[in-house]
């Protein structure tokens, strides 16, 4: 008779234990995704949403987030990750082609939706651009946004697919090599990380000091690391000169058969006698 009344309990409880945390398995849908704001005509704070991360910016505060989604009684429910914690929200279009954003009372126990049915939710616009300074400020993470990079690097199963993607989105030329500006845009898109997302105060003030000061020196810095690496004296770095001693399969024989073909007499002249200079080293 115990044993039953255990199992019935067991049943009971289950269900409510299981529910307590949300599974963020889904894209956020396209009906929300684009380009929100309290006010669109003030151009003082925008929230950007794409299928599987969300920018916030506004005056004092600039934050990237990665989340996946999950459907809770008709709303979009999705975890925003701060310096301190995580945090819920919950996105909901209504008929006027506004977005309702409500978040949980504090202590929220992951169980209880009842504040979904609470009117005390944010109401957000739809914008047809965002605004300006903003975009000339936070122009690579908007593109790091819309491009196939946060997708494909966040399947974890094929790390080979994230690092091809992460040059393609950094060869804006797409002439498949990297050049002194484009190693230098991914300095500006580091730096941000590091130093900009979501930082407040003096630590804000220090990386935007960082972040504005990056395109001055870097490409001094940009010319070092393609020295190392540009194997083809063409100026720039391409992914099999990055890969260059680093990858056990790699067709070397090929690489360096297409490395030559771009150097004239001049410079082929030179490689010969580097290569027999370094030979009578060898030998001797």
């Amino acid at each position: 008779m115990k044993s039953n009344f255990f199992i019935f309990i067991f049943i009971f409880i289950f269900p409510l234990t299981s529910n307590a945390e949300l599974i963020l398995e889904n894209k956020f849908p396209k009906n929300i995704q684009g380009i929100w704001s309290l006010n669109c005509e003030a151009g003082t704070q925008v929230h950007i949403i794409g299928k599987n991360s969300s920018l916030w910016i506004d005056e004092d505060y600039v934050g990237l987030n990665m989340s996946k989604t999950s459907e809770v009684q008709g709303w979009t429910g999705y975890k925003w990750g701060e310096l301190d914690g995580s945090y819920y929200y919950f996105l909901k279009k209504n008929t006027q082609n506004q977005l309702m954003e409500l978040t949980p009372p504090e202590e929220w126990d992951g169980i209880d939706y009842s504040f979904l049915n609470s009117n005390d939710f944010s109401i957000y616009e739809k914008c047809d651009s965002i605004p300006s300074i903003y975009q000339i400020i936070y122009g690579e993470i908007v593109s790091l946004m819309n491009s196939k990079l946060i997708e494909t690097c966040s399947d974890d199963s094929n790390p080979q697919a994230c690092i091809t993607e992460t040059f393609n989105f950094l060869d804006v030329s797409s002439n498949g090599e990297l050049s002194i500006a484009e190693l230098t845009r991914a300095a500006r898109i580091l730096i941000y990380f590091t130093f900009i997302d979501k930082k407040t105060g003096e630590d804000r003030d220090i990386g935007f000091a960082t972040y504005t000061t990056t395109s001055l020196f870097f490409p001094a810095i940009s010319k070092i690391l393609i020295g190392n690496y540009d194997y083809d004296n063409s100026n720039t770095l391409s992914l099999k000169e990055l890969y260059t001693d680093r990858v056990a399969d790699l067709d070397y024989q090929n690489l360096f058969k297409d490395n030559i073909k771009g150097l004239d007499p001049s410079e082929l002249r030179k490689l010969i006698e580097n290569l027999d200079f370094f030979k009578s080293i060898l030998i001797n």
